[in-house]
């Protein structure tokens, strides 16, 4: 029992037992608000099941069975989605997880495992797989939904979940594209939720069950995506941070973790013990001289820009910019899904640097009173991999944690409250100087777009943002000035704001709550009416959704047209391997003519595929690239099919090859 009690001083339920002493008063109480600003460690909002809940598992289920209904119905995939499906049949005829005669090194292997196991089912097309994301999708929602609801209102985690899920960014992803985000969604928020359960076991039964789930899901996590290896980086921050305030607490709490972050690890080193095995044995004898992607995430870190890797490699400088640009763009992504639409803003935006304070302030505040729980650093841990990802932010990488980043924004603003009644002076300060920072930087924005053609003109959103963050620095110097003496306005005002309206007979508060309550289900209507225009482009055979891309074409020119011992160099290897049925070599945004010919050469190929694409994500585009090769080796290159899409080219005189002329069929 005193254990327990003890427990309670850097695990869960800490404030809450503090507040229950006599005299003792609840920061929860003094700000008026039924959750507090401390994350986790207070007690949980709504933990029995009401008939609310029930009505919100319906809702999402119901969204799902649609989205499940409306999915592409495109014959075989088409894009490069199709490498998950394809491994997973060499795991089945060729014993081995990889494509195009390789193993591969640098990607988790749960996904494909997941659809073996339907393939040996009989059931593996390309429809099957999308509806198999939809189901973890909505798992993932509902799961969502459950830990939310056990640390916010009921009305706000239904808010997060019903918005997410009805967004055109979620729907366009999930029913088009496989991605391994889907199933990591579920087990990683699954895990999240067990967490929370096995720390408050007190039964030997029960401790031994939640563990046991625990484990089991954070296993998955890490086996389906390897960001899941944040969740063991967040058992041992706890645990660290722990021992800093109570080392016998963070003892007892290292022999509750113990087992599930020794199999972590476990599962985490035999696959990463695979990979090197697997890249020794061949992958990286076909890698390019070229930084960056295939090599090992920590490698890729040291690139500029993952998606133009001749830019050369990343100073400290390049490194500070590129977390600020990816912090950014994923908060620009949350607005998207919670708003429906959203235009390209600047990191100046209030819409932007607005939410990602609150995010950081919630995070924060969530972390510093008590140290913080797993999902505090899971939180934090899994940001900082993707803020430090040289690449383009993307909605599938933001999907995991985007219910838990709606939840810190709530927390942030609960804490911008509590510091604004108890901390006004220093809230001012910080509040001050990032209004005339970001002020300056949206006034200087505007006028260097002004001038400048090549940058967006400012719109009504710059205009909006400048003028906030201007008013926002004359009160944050007024709080500062008063300190809490800015309170007494601030009651009155807040008397004013309860205040009934005479004429209505209603308060202003209440207006708020009825505007919010007609505001959020009319952005849920709004997102299934977009989604249900895009779900009739599913279901159309013809629409350009299910029609193969220039890709495709040219891995099914290759694979009618040439003989089966060819080899290709073309960008997109899973889609062109797919439908070529031929070796592929990865064309790489190399634009040095002398390194891609003597990489030609080197790897025997006879055959590059060159698409023009609107938009590119690599660079070089294959063409650029191509195009000063071509002038160096007119001799060399044959044209053999071209298309408006793409262009195939004959490597005719290639020492690595006998006799190429042969391998071509049917002219």
């Amino acid at each position: 029992m005193a254990k327990a009690k003890r427990h309670g001083q850097c695990g869960t339920g800490s404030v809450e037992q503090e507040s229950r002493k006599p005299g003792a008063v609840s920061p929860v109480r003094s700000l008026g608000l039924r959750r507090g600003i401390f994350g986790a460690q207070l007690q949980e909002v709504s933990a029995s099941l009401r008939r609310a809940d029930i009505l919100v598992f319906a809702l999402i289920l119901g969204i799902g069975a649609f989205h499940f209904y409306y999915t592409a119905r495109a014959r075989d995939f088409t894009g490069d989605d199709v490498f998950w499906a394809d491994s997973a049949r060499s795991l089945i005829q060729h014993g081995y997880y990889g494509i195009n005669g390789y193993a591969e090194a640098n990607m988790s292997p749960g996904l494909p495992a997941i659809f073996s196991l339907l393939c040996l089912a009989g059931a593996c097309s390309h429809v099957v797989c999308l509806r198999t994301m939809v189901v973890f999708g909505t798992l993932g929602f509902l799961a969502s939904y459950e830990l939310l609801r056990r640390q916010v209102p009921r009305g706000i985690a239904a808010a997060i979940c019903l918005l997410l899920i009805s967004s055109r960014v979620y729907f366009d992803l999930v029913t088009q594209q496989v991605w391994p985000c889907y199933p990591y969604f579920f087990t990683s928020i699954g895990a999240l939720l067990v967490a929370r359960k096995f720390e408050k076991a007190r039964c030997f039964t029960s401790r031994i069950g939640w563990g046991a789930l625990l484990t089991a899901l954070i296993a998955a996590s890490v086996m389906i995506a390897s960001v899941g290896i944040a969740f063991l980086a967040a058992i041992a921050a706890s645990i660290a941070v722990c021992f800093l305030r109570d080392r016998r607490l963070a003892v007892a709490r290292l022999k509750t973790y113990l087992t599930v972050l020794l199999l972590g690890i476990a599962v985490q080193g035999l696959w990463a013990n695979r990979g090197l095995a697997d890249a020794s044995a061949g992958i990286a004898a076909s890698e390019w001289p070229l930084p960056g992607f295939p090599r090992s995430y920590l490698s890729q870190l040291g690139v500029k820009w993952g998606n133009y890797p001749e830019g050369g490699m990343a100073t400290p400088r390049d490194i500070a910019v590129r977390i600020l640009n990816n912090a950014c763009d994923y908060t620009n992504l949350v607005g998207r899904m919670l708003l429906q639409r959203m235009p390209d803003l600047t990191g100046m935006s209030i819409f932007i640097a607005g939410p990602l304070f609150l995010i950081a302030l919630g995070c924060f505040y969530s972390i510093w009173p008590k140290g913080g729980d797993m999902q505090d650093w899971y939180f934090a841990g899994f940001g900082l991999i993707y803020f430090l990802w040289p690449w383009n932010a993307d909605v599938r990488f933001l999907l995991p944690i985007s219910p838990i980043a709606c939840l810190y924004m709530w927390r942030g603003g609960e804490a911008l409250v509590f510091l604004a009644k108890n901390k006004p002076r220093v809230l001012g300060i910080v509040w001050c100087l990032l209004a005339v920072i970001l002020g300056a930087g949206t006034l200087l924005w505007m006028r260097e777009s002004a001038i400048d053609s090549h940058l967006a003109r400012p719109g009504l959103e710059d205009e909006v943002s400048f003028v906030f963050w201007l008013l926002s620095a004359i009160l944050a110097g007024w709080m500062i000035w008063k300190d809490a003496g800015w309170l007494t306005l601030a009651s009155a005002l807040s008397r004013w704001y309860s205040r009934p309206i005479s004429a209505l007979r209603i308060s202003t508060v209440r207006i708020s709550q009825l505007l919010g309550i007609v505001v959020v289900p009319s952005l849920i209507v709004f997102g299934l009416t977009i989604q249900l225009g895009t779900g009739r482009d599913n279901l159309d055979l013809d629409s350009a959704t299910n029609q193969p891309g220039p890709d495709a074409k040219a891995g099914a020119w290759i694979r009618s047209h040439t003989d089966t011992n060819a080899v290709v160099m073309a960008r997109q290897v899973p889609t062109v391997c797919h439908y070529s049925e031929r070796k592929v070599f990865w064309f790489p945004p190399i634009s040095k003519p002398q390194v891609l010919m003597e990489g030609i050469l080197k790897h025997g190929i006879q055959f590059v595929i060159v698409v023009r694409r609107e938009n590119n994500f690599y660079l070089p585009a294959e063409n650029h690239c191509f195009a000063p090769l071509l002038k160096a080796h007119a001799d060399v290159f044959r044209l053999v099919c071209q298309r408006p899409e793409f262009s195939v080219f004959q490597v005719v005189k290639n020492a690595a090859s006998t006799d190429n002329r042969t391998v071509l069929r049917g002219g």
